[in-house]
């Protein structure tokens, strides 16, 4: 087989230099028309297991090395092929070329031109990481950021479970997605895709009949720790942020609702191609009536509903939530708000702070202690002027 092919490459070379030499006397000084680092035409001449002959533009002979043959590429005698010069002139006077090197170049410049005019390109993932996908060709990694997915292929994982959004992102491995070069730098090797770019314009369009104050009914299609994402069109989709679904505190979304429940939410933000919206707005803020249903100085029962290093929340009733401040649990220094106070336990406090427009009550249990102690020092006093009088009485007497 080796012989074979050494018998076909001393032809080749022989036919190529008899036409070289004739060209070279009647061309002069005016060969070779490309440099290193040009990418050339060039015919193909013999195909062996390890190495492609060629006519470079019926000027020079040159090859392919075996290294630098593109994969699974199906070349035959008298194909044309683009090429990149590697080097001129060889120690036997041969072009080496590469056809991967020419396919890298083609790929840039391909991006290059598509990063320009913002026409869409089909690409096919081949990796995954935490942060995204990866598309590589020719040796050119290009990046599918998360964040630039559309809403079909965005991994929604509840608490953002890091190895479970990698689990999610490995399924599109294999598949063809249709992208825009969203950053194209050559020089750094860097090559960003986005994936809901596509039909950002389609989006947009989409986006402006939509008006602040619209109230809209969607399903839910994603349930993540930070709200609700809600679907109101088949290509418009909105957050509702978790301090948006209720006046009240909410701890778990997961209990209240499920993925494909259908809800009205009112648009409260349109920007940047983004719909922002609420649930909580359909109802009657409680904080309105909140100042006229509790006092301050008042005392209340509530139970605790959630302790922090700064103190504790309290929810004084369905809808209203309070917090008592470590500073207010006690007269003595508290390091954890925990040694006074219990999740889940009714407590009396005394309301100190009313703030209906941002959504705040200040609670105390020491001022609780404060009025007990002044009310068992008030008898002390009384007893201490009666005293006073008794003496003051005897001496008049005398």
């Amino acid at each position: 087989m080796l012989k074979t092919e050494e018998k076909t490459e001393k032809k080749v070379k022989k036919t190529v230099s008899d036409s070289m030499e004739n060209l070279i006397a009647e061309a002069g000084d005016q060969l070779l028309p490309y440099k290193e680092g040009e990418i050339v035409e060039a015919r193909v001449l013999s195909v062996s297991r390890n190495k492609i002959w060629a006519d470079v533009a019926g000027l020079s002979l040159g090859y392919v090395p075996e290294k630098e043959i593109t994969l699974n590429s199906d070349i035959k005698v008298g194909d044309t092929i683009y090429a990149y010069v590697i080097v001129l002139e060889d120690e036997d006077g041969n072009v080496v070329l590469s056809l991967k090197r020419a396919d890298r170049e083609r790929y840039w410049k391909d991006m290059e031109e598509r990063y320009k005019t913002g026409d869409p390109v089909e690409i096919t993932i081949n990796e995954a990481n935490k942060g995204g996908l990866i598309s590589e060709i020719g040796g050119i990694p290009g990046f599918l950021p998360v964040s630039q997915l559309s809403p079909e292929h965005y991994p929604r994982v509840s608490g953002g479970d890091r190895e479970e959004i990698l689990t999610r992102l490995n399924k599109l491995i294999g598949q063809k997605i249709l992208v825009k070069v969203i950053n194209c730098d050559k020089p750094t090797n860097k090559l960003i895709f986005s994936e809901k770019a596509v039909d950002a314009e389609k989006l947009a369009s989409k986006i402006e009949k939509y008006k602040v104050g619209d109230v809209v009914e969607g399903k839910i299609s994603g349930i993540v720790d930070f709200g609700l994402f809600v679907k109101i069109d088949p290509m418009v989709e909105g957050l509702v942020h978790i301090s948006e679904v209720s006046w009240s505190r909410v701890s778990d979304l997961n209990q209240i609702f499920k993925v494909s429940d259908v809800i009205k939410v009112m648009i409260i933000a349109v920007e940047d191609g983004r719909l922002s919206l609420s649930l909580k707005r359909l109802a009657n803020d409680p904080w309105v009536s909140a100042a006229k249903k509790y006092k301050i100085g008042e005392k209340v029962k509530g139970t605790v509903t959630k302790v922090t290093p700064f103190g504790a929340f309290v929810s004084l009733d369905e809808e209203i939530d309070g917090l008592v401040h470590v500073s207010e649990l006690s007269d003595q220094h508290i390091v954890d708000p925990g040694q006074v106070v219990e999740l889940g336990k009714e407590y009396e406090f005394k309301i100190i702070s009313i703030e209906p427009e941002t959504h705040r009550l200040g609670l105390s249990m020491k001022a609780l202690n404060e009025k007990s102690k002044k009310e068992e020092e008030e008898p002390k006093e009384e007893t201490k002027k009666e005293e006073k009088k008794e003496k003051k009485s005897k001496k008049s007497e005398e």
